[in-house]
């Protein structure tokens, strides 16, 4: 994440929905950012229930399907591989990050390649 975020003319922002019956989630969720990727992107949380509110290009999510108010969010959601979404079949165009080591580069600037024929595009988001 912090590679993705160094590259030019890209903002990313950690997009997470905090569990509802856990009173310290959110204080969990905060700590873990600063300690795994520093305080810089403590700032840059954005704690939702419904994700399809949020502007941005992309989603990079371990879940595999996202509902909320919004039937069609802004964002391509690229489903992040783990262990209880590896045997999910994606059906084309949707797409799939194996790892942090697997080209998300690619995945990033196909969208850019997109998003400049609708140059009023959002940002990143990821989970």
């Amino acid at each position: 994440m912090r590679e993705m975020s160094a590259m030019q003319d890209t903002e990313v922002f950690i997009c997470t929905s905090p569990l509802r019956k856990y009173h310290h989630c959110v204080g969990e969720k905060y700590r873990w950012v600063e300690k795994h990727l520093g305080p810089q992107f403590v700032e840059r949380i954005i704690l939702t229930r419904d994700k399809t509110v949020v502007l941005g290009d992309l989603l990079i999510d371990d879940k595999d399907t996202i509902q909320g108010r919004e039937e069609n969010p802004s964002w391509e959601h690229i489903l992040f591989t783990c262990c209880h979404n590896q045997h999910l079949a994606l059906p084309p165009p949707r797409r799939r990050l194996l790892s942090w080591s697997d080209n998300w580069r690619e995945i990033i600037g196909s969208k850019r390649e997109a998003v400049q024929q609708d140059p009023a595009g959002p940002g990143l988001l990821q989970e």
